[in-house]
């Protein structure tokens, strides 16, 4: 049997199965439904078989969340049917919604059939794929998340040839879906048709850098200003793309979506039209290893494919890899004290960009920042769904039902600390049902069960592993001083009081999310040397730099990231052309 698929953009094969699973499976003929937990809850598919062979596999019904879940939904069920067997690889940056279709099938063919174990065993495979041919463009962009694609859209706008390598199987699958808050900036659009005032774009710079002297944070300047001078028209452009930000938080200085839902999967699905609407050039499944330099000059890089390696010579190269959040060595000689924990970052955050760079020169600049989410539900022991949208809505009871941080402190890092003090190195994170009815988000993951509910203080305490009797003075203590509008045991600023019934708690526990330290660069983004000269032809954006902005402490990582992903791909598309 002969099937056809895509290696990555641009590049078909064509793969010979020999001795496909569905020869030593019988069916007894029928249409069954099947259903998986994903990533947001239940996934639901229906599986129509004849007596040898699946004839037909469709999603009925699903919570995950849109793009992030695009590539699992749409793709697995025909390649299950093309390949009769369920042994296929799932989506990496969608690992939980791929898990969920593969297991909803199999336990659709489970009643359909006695003996499902030869569908487990994946089809041998002959016929080697031709070796990918070495190419020539003017600005290579490495990975896809929010930089990367901007990088490239920009680029490609300011009229270079681009190709953007991601090395996962999907657009956008590192930590830009895992937006789940807001997009910070000043001066938007948005601000100004909502009235808002003492909201510009100075005014945010002005706001980040008070912020950090009162932190101590030794931030550059430069950068910062200058990414937060352009993030409102980042946002407009974003918006014209059909992200629907409706909302401003004023002391968080966020843009929120009209209803709740989290930004990064809108944001991701915008750029991702967008490449495919400016037809720019992109390979999924394939890893740049190392940079290519001659003269001094970074003149493209090696990639590494599934079909064998190939070379792309290009002017300029773009580094937006993203942080080292996933590699085990480099948390480990970066931050020691967070080795272990569960993540709620992306599993291609390797750090590849930044070691890359360092072989050809570059200066690494603030590597011990990083953000430690103690808002992480824990699905795994490795892995978990960041809650961080709660943060105004939430307080946090220990085991012993009692809270023991302020949860408004501006520092997440600060209550993560104090969060691995407490009993099992977690707590209860609980929110009333106006935290539901403001966050799409939190529905979904309620729908999902990851928040335990009740109607009553006393009925959550009973259904919780806490002191109940200390828990119910607790939650009683809080919600008297939402009333009074002061919180007498932390001084809390209260934003949204608890009152409204039903009450929702969901264990969480610190994770490790973020890096925001990597390639030193300049405000054009360039790549810095030891000498604090630039490397000819490199760039470098979003989490792969830091910009030496410091995210964890100061302002927020995304709007970074979008910012000099923009402007990375105006100064990697002049330098190209100078080439010429």
């Amino acid at each position: 049997m002969k099937l056809k698929f895509k290696l990555a953009a641009g590049v078909v094969s064509t793969l010979m199965f020999v001795g496909t699973a569905a020869a030593a499976v019988s069916y007894t003929p029928g249409t069954y439904e099947g259903e998986a937990i994903g990533r947001n809850g239940p996934v639901k598919v229906q599986v129509t078989v004849a007596k040898d062979r699946i004839e037909s596999i469709r999603v009925v019904s699903h919570n995950e969340s849109a793009g992030l879940s695009d590539a699992p939904i749409n793709t697995l069920p025909k390649t299950i049917v093309d390949k009769q067997s369920l042994a296929v690889d799932v989506f990496s940056g969608a690992t939980f919604s791929s898990k969920a279709v593969i297991g909803a099938v199999k336990n659709a063919l489970k009643k359909a059939t006695k003996d499902i174990k030869p569908l487990l065993i994946a089809p041998a495979v002959t016929a080697a794929v031709k070796p990918p041919k070495d190419e020539t463009v003017d600005v290579l962009v490495v990975g896809s998340g929010i930089s990367g694609m901007v990088a490239g859209i920009t680029a490609a706008e300011k009229g270079s040839n681009v190709l953007i390598i991601e090395k996962q199987g999907m657009l956008g699958a590192g930590d830009s879906m895992n937006i789940s808050t807001g997009i910070t900036a000043g001066g938007s659009r948005l601000i100004k048709q909502l009235g808002i005032e003492n909201a510009t774009a100075k005014d945010y710079a002005d706001f980040l850098v008070k912020q950090a002297a009162t932190k101590k944070v030794p931030i550059n300047e430069k950068n910062v200003r200058t990414y937060a001078m352009r993030g409102g028209e980042l946002v407009d452009w974003l918006m014209d793309l059909g992200v629907p930000f409706g909302r401003f938080q004023k002391d968080k200085w966020f843009h929120i979506t009209k209803d709740g839902s989290a930004p990064g999967p809108h944001i991701v699905r915008a750029l991702s039209k967008k490449i495919a609407d400016d037809n720019i050039n992109y390979r999924l499944n394939s890893q740049v290893v190392d940079l290519l330099m001659k003269d001094g000059k970074v003149v493209g890089a090696t990639v590494k494919t599934g079909a064998g390696s190939y070379k792309v010579n290009a002017k300029a190269v773009v580094m937006a890899t993203g942080g080292f959040s996933a590699s085990h060595e480099l948390v480990k000689k970066w931050a020691p004290e967070w080795v272990g924990r569960p993540t709620t970052g992306a599993v291609s955050l390797t750090g590849d960009g930044i070691l890359m760079a360092q072989k050809v020169g570059a200066q690494t600049v603030a590597m011990q920042e990083i953000k430690a989410n103690y808002l992480c539900h824990p699905l795994t022991a490795r892995d978990g769904v960041s809650l961080t949208a709660i943060t105004p809505y939430n307080i946090l009871i220990n085991h012993e039902g009692k809270r023991f941080v302020d949860e408004g402190h501006a520092s997440i890092n600060f209550k993560s600390r104090a969060m691995m003090k407490q009993t099992g190195h977690e707590a209860y994170a609980i929110v009333d049902q106006t935290a539901m009815d403001n966050l799409k988000l939190m529905r979904n993951y309620a729908a999902a069960g990851y928040f335990v509910k009740a109607n009553t203080v006393e009925e959550l305490a009973s259904k919780l592993k806490v002191d109940q009797k200390a828990f119910i003075k607790t939650m009683k203590d809080y919600m008297a001083a939402c009333q009074a509008g002061k919180d007498p045991e932390f001084n809390r600023r209260i934003q949204y009081p608890i009152a409204k019934a039903p009450f929702y708690a969901a264990l969480v526990t610190p994770s490790m999310q973020s890096t925001y330290g990597g390639i030193k660069t300049d405000e054009k983004a360039q790549a810095l040397n030891a000498d604090n000269k630039p490397i000819a032809g490199l760039y470098a954006a979003g989490a792969t730099s830091g910009h030496e902005a410091y995210a964890n402490e100061v302002g927020f990582a995304a709007i970074i990231g979008l910012v000099y992903g923009k402007i990375a791909g105006e100064n990697a598309a002049a330098y190209a052309k100078a080439q010429k």
